[in-house]
């Protein structure tokens, strides 16, 4: 009788503190056990609350995996998962997470973000319902591994796609392109951002330090944003002075021209352009090579300094440098004409 008993509370440890027991995926199959548990700290069983995807709308496609133990001080932790529709810029934009600058990008065969907190994915187009679809994880607890996040994502979307026979995608997503330093810098003249040509002189208040931060230039996804280190802090020096986005991602510009509100126009250097979502950015063809989308965006920081220096320039006055400077980095000379 004692060693049934024995038998019985190691089989229920088991069940509740690892994942011996556990099924090999989670989620109506969607997420592996596995990738899961390895983004989730700590030791324990995992959890799980969603039925896979939606037979009618993918975009109703939610799950909620959670780790937890017994054991005294293994502490709990979740991650989510969750489909949803957007503007094709969305995945791009500073509103968003994981937040551009500070994360960490791949592209190629499947394209996504990532950092501590946040993870995205782009499904395949094929995939698409009536606008461009992503694929959200969101975990309660740090990753500490962000390739090991980034797998998880990659083999989440690569199931999904495979169901519902929209696309075929990699086990693994490609090379993990950090931003170029944990902390801001200070800009170069000359070479703000790392774009051959740009400049903040006469751009920003006098005597004002900028500092810069974000991915080398250039990049197949790229983002940089400048911030005053002046008195500001709090959610007005976060959000920065400007903030500028590139990408010559295929996917990407496909999801641009798939939202409704892009439309033939001329870009700040001449050229003709496509016009994204009426004025968030422009996609502009290249002389060689697939098109480069460029965008500015301006920070609280700016809308700050432009109150207390009336002499700042306007904003749309801060788009055609970055515009001729990325163009000139990115290797996107206008085609010719005639």
């Amino acid at each position: 009788m004692a060693a049934v008993v024995v038998v019985i509370a190691g089989l229920l440890h088991a069940w509740r503190n690892t994942n011996v027991l556990t099924a090999g995926r989670l989620c109506g199959n969607l997420v592996s056990a596995e990738k899961a548990d390895a983004v989730l700290p700590g030791a324990g069983r995992l959890d799980a609350e969603g039925d896979g995807l939606d037979g009618d709308d993918l975009t109703d496609t939610r799950c909620r995996v959670e780790k937890s133990s017994v054991v005294l001080g293994s502490g709990e932790s979740g991650l989510t998962v969750r489909l949803w529709g957007v503007r094709g810029h969305d995945p791009l934009t500073f509103e968003g997470e994981p937040y551009p600058t500070g994360a960490s990008y791949f592209n190629g065969k499947v394209t996504g973000g990532v950092d501590a907190h946040k993870a995205w994915v782009m499904l395949p187009e094929k995939c698409w319902t009536d606008r461009p679809v992503v694929a959200e994880f969101s975990v309660t607890e740090p990753a500490s591994d962000l390739a090991a996040f980034a797998a998880l994502a990659t083999d989440t979307v690569r199931t999904i796609a495979a169901r519902t026979r929209c696309g075929d995608l990699p086990e693994e997503p490609g090379t993990l392109v950090p931003p170029s330093s944990d902390a801001a810098r200070p800009v170069s003249e000359g070479q703000v951002c790392g774009l051959d040509g740009l400049t903040v002189g006469g751009q920003v208040p006098a005597r004002t330090k900028v500092l810069e931060e974000g991915q080398q230039a250039p990049a197949d996804v790229w983002f940089c944003k400048l911030t005053l280190d002046d008195e500001t802090n709090g959610f007005v020096r976060g959000d920065g002075f400007m903030k500028y986005t590139a990408t010559r991602d295929p996917l990407l510009i496909a999801a641009m021209r798939r939202f409704p509100g892009t439309a033939e126009s001329t870009a700040p250097d001449g050229r003709a352009a496509e016009k994204v979502d009426k004025g968030v950015g422009f996609i502009l063809p290249c002389a060689e090579g697939g098109p480069l989308y460029l965008a500015v965006e301006s920070g609280q920081q700016y809308l700050k300094a432009s109150k207390v220096h009336p002499d700042l320039p306007r904003r749309d006055a801060y788009v055609e440098p970055f515009v001729k400077a990325a163009a000139r980095t990115f290797g996107c000379a206008a085609p010719a004409t005639g």
